[in-house]
């Protein structure tokens, strides 16, 4: 399996999501956050 695209997305005031595609189909959906920092993070 293999990470074959990685979508940010930043939803206002301060939530950051990532989703994670594979090359199998698998979708995944990830909180790369820490508390205060969305913005850096993103």
């Amino acid at each position: 399996m293999k990470i074959t695209k990685l979508e940010s997305i930043f939803v206002k005031p301060r939530w950051h999501f990532l989703k994670v595609y594979t090359d199998e189909g698998i979708v995944g959906l990830g909180e790369p956050i820490v508390e205060g920092k969305a913005r850096t993070v993103a």
